[in-house]
């Protein structure tokens, strides 16, 4: 017989071996491509349980692979909803792309791919309160993208954010949006060359009183480790997904 704390163990291990199946089942399957009206297509993969989802759009860094990204994020955001990765307009060849530095393009696509989601799945992806992520060069598109449309986009994860990515009256848009942007978590490696600038994000997001939370990460560059996807980013997402 085995005692209370040696069940207690058990079930814990067994748990355990469960999620990382889960988590591993996800990342080794290879994402869905949504065909996009005048844009490039995207890369997806569906959402655990069923209903109505929100959407986490991942906006790769210059020079990433849209492709692959998707798989990576599969791994830790599955469980909150729809993972969409576009692409950029700007094709590196194998699979490398980049945004040309344009932040009304990036939002014309980021707008295409989310109609596109919601043309082929009606009502199960939401159109507003949705998660607006972006690393390096999609951090640029993604602030600038998730400061116009605010409803959409209410809730951002941004990975290497800088104050140089936006331009114009930042703290008015803010303040003429009050409420809008529901939760932002700013997360950069302390090796980044931008970690001042990200501080700089957080202040301006404090004053405009946009609920925000700032991690630098110790030892990390300027990067998004796969090996460390569910430790670095599974509360980052909880936290932002917990926003009404």
């Amino acid at each position: 017989m085995r005692s209370r704390a040696q069940r207690w163990i058990v079930s814990c291990l067994v748990a355990l071996a469960a999620f990382m199946a889960l988590a591993g089942g996800a990342a080794a399957r290879q994402p869905l491509r949504l065909e996009v009206p005048n844009a490039p297509d995207a890369f997806y993969f569906k959402p655990r349980g069923k209903g109505a989802k929100p959407v986490l759009m991942y906006l790769h860094g210059r020079g990433g692979h849209p492709q692959e990204d998707c798989r990576k994020w599969a791994k830790v955001a599955t469980e909150f909803g729809w993972v969409v990765c576009p692409q950029g307009p700007e094709d590196r060849g194998g699979g490398a792309r980049a945004w040309a530095n344009g932040a009304q393009s990036g939002r014309d696509i980021t707008d295409a791919v989310l109609g596109a989601l919601r043309a082929k799945y009606k009502g199960r992806v939401n159109r507003k309160g949705n998660i607006l992520m972006g690393f390096s060069e999609g951090a640029f598109v993604a602030q600038q993208v998730g400061l116009q449309d605010q409803s959409t986009w209410s809730k951002w994860l941004i990975l290497a954010a800088s104050d140089q990515y936006w331009v114009g009256d930042t703290a008015g848009v803010l303040k003429s949006q009050r409420g809008r942007l529901r939760r932002v978590y700013l997360l950069t490696g302390e090796n980044d060359g931008v970690v001042q600038n990200t501080l700089k994000v957080g202040d301006t997001l404090k004053h405009a009183r946009v609920p925000v939370k700032v991690r630098v990460v110790p030892g990390m560059g300027h990067e998004i480790p796969e090996d460390r996807m569910v430790t670095l980013y599974r509360r980052p997402l909880a936290w932002l997904a917990a926003a009404k």
